[in-house]
């Protein structure tokens, strides 16, 4: 059912310019937390910025956030981006993450570095367009 909300919520949050891709991603994380199982993901090809969302960007921003976008060539981008104040214990996380996406195999790899941890979270999936 979360699932379900997520992304229903972000669908209606993001603005649909004519030229924009749309993602919605299942995503299957390796296991240390911190990775959405839905990712929603709408981008211009050519722009600089995209926006992301999923349940941890809904817990600590409750809205879709900008995020810097990278077109690396033949269908694949990446973006990145930081989240700050997860909550957790004993402290708030900040997170880096990276989202690969290949449009033309519509995969999406996730991959997130805690400064101050050395454990990696991430996850594998596969998107739709919309």
């Amino acid at each position: 059912m979360k699932k379900f909300l997520v992304t229903t919520a972000a669908l209606a949050a993001f603005a649909s310019p004519a030229v924009a891709l749309e993602y919605v991603c299942d995503v299957r994380g390796n296991g240390e937390g911190f990775v959405s199982s839905v990712v929603a993901l709408q981008f211009e090809p050519g722009a600089g910025t995209a926006m992301v969302y999923d349940a941890v960007i809904d817990l600590v921003h409750g809205e879709p956030i900008e995020v810097d976008l990278k077109d690396r060539g033949r269908g694949r981008y990446r973006m990145t981006y930081r989240v700050s104040n997860i909550p957790a214990r004993p402290r708030p996380l900040t997170i880096l993450y990276t989202i690969n996406l290949d449009a033309e195999k519509n995969t999406v790899v996730i991959r997130g570095t805690m400064p101050g941890y050395s454990n990696l979270v991430g996850g594998k999936g596969t998107c739709k367009k919309r």
